[in-house]
């Protein structure tokens, strides 16, 4: 089904335009669905490729992503993520919450890895990153790629030293190392934002 015939049985709002896609809303048997849509027919296959990865995601478990309910041929629907971005409440944060928030992003950074996703946009998760009181939410995976290990931490060191919270020969130590010890780096990562 393409999304010109979906809209007509379903009364959409605008929800959202981003660079690359829109998103609706709708309700239904009282719950609400985001329905991401691409801006330009060339982008129905990056669309298609991120229904993919949501997918993978969803046979596999992870709850901080999109719940796909329904994949059509140039949009998808997913369960509706009530949430604040995370560049919306950083800088009125105290510095525990800050950091709480900044330990979450970095495990799931983590399990991306551990699943073989990169995402690839961890060196700025400030508007692809939702909160909802204690959980984070995963956006925007129309970038990603699938089979592709270990680069969502390195990449998350770079924002964690933009923001100062690791030094820059730290973080590059840290970076080199995580390919052979990504656990213990996590943990030392995680101490840094105790």
């Amino acid at each position: 089904m393409r999304f010109e015939e979906f809209k007509k049985l379903k009364r959409l709002e605008k929800f959202a335009e981003g660079y690359r896609g829109v998103i609706y809303t709708y309700t239904e048997d009282g719950r609400r669905y985001a329905v991401k849509v691409p801006s330009e027919e060339k982008l129905i296959k990056t669309f298609q490729k991120e229904a993919k990865i949501l997918d993978f995601f969803n046979r596999k478990g992870v709850k901080f992503v999109p719940q796909l309910t329904f994949v059509g041929e140039d949009f998808f629907v997913y369960q509706f993520i009530e949430g604040i971005p995370f560049k919306k409440i950083q800088k009125g944060l105290d510095e525990n919450r800050k950091r709480y928030y900044l330990r979450k992003i970095l495990l799931s950074a983590y399990i991306l890895d551990c699943l073989g996703v990169f995402k690839d946009e961890f060196q700025r998760p400030f508007t692809n990153v939702l909160v909802n009181g204690k959980k984070v939410f995963l956006l925007d995976f129309e970038r990603g790629l699938l089979n592709k290990k270990w680069k969502n931490v390195p990449q998350y060191l770079q924002f964690l030293t933009a923001v100062g919270v690791l030094d820059r020969e730290t973080a590059i130590s840290l970076g080199r190392e995580y390919k052979r010890n990504p656990k213990g780096v996590v943990k030392r990562i995680l101490s840094f934002l105790r």
